[in-house]
């Protein structure tokens, strides 16, 4: 289950992320990854922008073409999977 820090003016509190929460994080993450997937040649140069829109979904490492592109659908597959579950949960 995917935790939420709450930062209070006493003290941090992990708080548990309700299912619709968790469902439009997926999505959202999904929708980037998508993004990516259609824009990205991993065997040129990346654009800054494209290297910051990585690094937003957890990839920091460019340089080999082949593991960034099975990195990419391997997210994707298990945001995928995860989404399909949580939905069928609510």
């Amino acid at each position: 289950m995917k935790m939420e820090t709450i930062e209070t003016s006493q003290s941090k509190q992990i708080q548990p992320l309700s299912n619709n929460e968790e469902i439009m994080n997926l999505e959202i993450l999904i929708a980037k990854l998508k993004g990516i997937c259609h824009e990205i040649d991993p065997y040129s140069e990346l654009a800054l922008s494209m290297k910051e829109r990585l690094v937003d979904i957890g990839i920091e490492e460019f340089n080999d073409p082949f593991a960034l592109t099975n990195h990419l659908l391997f997210m994707t597959e298990n945001a995928i999977e995860k989404l399909v579950v949580l939905k069928q949960e609510h």
